[in-house]
């Protein structure tokens, strides 16, 4: 067995092991990078406050256009990995979101600057989006590779929770300072150098096993449709969560629940799900097995339906837990079926349209729902929520009418 293939043969085994603990570190280190894109988050009233003449919808930007170039990176990066290494791709990301987040410490005239050096930093962080699923299916698979993605999940959402909370401590003494975060990209460059391995995702040596092992090349391209459903399935996962993160301060205000703090705070409970959903999935999946990803959508349904029949800020949180746990389990499962799904050396392929589609879920929901509460002639906060319960309902009973997850699982999963 390669080096590079030296973890996966024990498919049932701990993940946290002496053994594993320097790719592991690796892959946290970019784990905890590719959530880099909204450090600046808690720094957007006063950057606008600097440039006064600014248009208000530019200087939000900052935080958002980022989420333009990770779509562009990561379908660029996800053909380019089937013949570039892991440590290349890394060191290019964290490389990216170093440079993009550091030279504003430096130069800061105007917005355009500052939205030019978030786009630098979106790109990276969308390399690194797309090259985390596949760095962690070349050494791990089974129940380690799903027990490590949720892993992957859960740091990803807890160190962005740290890493805001930070951001707005630094920011008390200027939007500039909350810039020095970006300081943290270099020592993960050093950590990805050293510790992630010089492969790619597949050695020319263990090709044609591969291919002969492949689920895809077993059944020829019977089960596209798979994918395809699974990109889908996680397009809508980011759609619908995203209204959270648009209309959830307008609800809390509109019925006198609180003020922007209190929506920070509800939305601490959504992105807290992610941590205790990713250290718990395999766990879910034993318990739920076929029906986890109709129980996902489930979860958000009854969260969209807490939020249009109650007025209570104790259940706006824990409809957000509900909504956040179901997108968690969608994002900790996709990955992984797609890693079962697809061949090794067109994984990060197919990773990078996940990663893509998802960037577009989450910057189309915004008009989408609005279109479609104009269309039903309802005020765009009750027409946003009343949309995730339909199409997250829908969707449930479909995926569980038709029992998708177990198809694909009877076919697809080993181990």
């Amino acid at each position: 067995m390669s080096e590079g293939n030296r973890t996966s043969g024990d498919v049932s085994g701990r993940v946290f092991t002496r053994r594993n603990l320097g790719i592991l570190a690796g892959i946290m280190a970019l784990a905890v990078m590719s959530r880099f894109d909204s450090v600046i988050s808690p720094s957007v009233a006063a950057i606008q406050a600097s440039f006064p003449h600014a248009d208000p919808s530019t200087v939000e930007s900052v935080v958002s256009v980022g989420a333009s170039a990770a779509i562009v990176s990561a379908l660029l990066f996800g053909q380019l990995m089937t013949w570039m290494r892991f440590r290349t791709a890394g060191c290019i990301s964290c490389f990216c979101i170093a440079l993009g987040g550091l030279l504003p410490l430096f130069i800061h005239d105007n917005v355009n600057q500052l939205l030019a050096f978030a786009l630098v930093v979106g790109f990276g962080v969308g390399i690194t989006t797309t090259i985390l699923p596949s760095l962690s299916a070349r050494f791990f698979r089974g129940d380690r590779l799903a027990g490590l993605m949720g892993v992957v999940l859960a740091v990803q959402d807890g160190s962005s929770m740290l890493i805001l909370a930070l951001g707005g401590f630094l920011a008390k003494g200027g939007w500039l300072h909350n810039y020095w975060l970006y300081l943290l990209a270099l020592p993960a460059l050093i950590m990805v150098f050293f510790l992630v391995p010089n492969v790619g995702t597949v050695e020319e040596d263990e090709a044609e096993t591969y291919h002969s092992d492949s689920p895809t090349s077993e059944v020829g391209q019977q089960y596209w449709w798979g994918i395809a459903s699974c990109v889908l399935i996680g397009f809508l996962s980011i759609f619908l969560v995203a209204v959270l993160y648009n209309k959830l301060a307008v609800y809390i205000t509109r019925y006198g629940l609180g003020d922007t703090g209190a929506a920070g705070l509800a939305l601490m409970f959504n992105t807290g799900s992610s941590v205790v959903i990713g250290l718990s999935i395999n766990g879910i999946r034993r318990l739920l097995r076929e029906w986890t990803i109709p129980a996902a959508f489930a979860l958000m349904s009854v969260g969209a339906i807490l939020f249009l029949v109650t007025r209570s800020f104790p259940l706006v949180c824990l409809s957000a837990f509900l909504v956040g746990s179901g997108s968690a389990i969608i994002m900790a499962t996709c990955p992984f079926l797609l890693s079962n799904l697809t061949s090794p050396r067109r994984y990060p392929l197919v990773m990078g349209i996940f990663s893509a589609t998802t960037s577009l879920g989450f910057t189309t929901s915004t008009w989408a729902f609005k279109g479609l509460s104009g269309l039903l002639d309802l005020n765009p906060v009750t027409g946003s929520f009343a949309g995730m319960l339909v199409i997250s309902l829908v969707a449930a009973v479909i995926l569980a009418a038709t029992r998708f997850q177990r198809r694909m699982e009877t076919h697809f999963i080993k181990g």
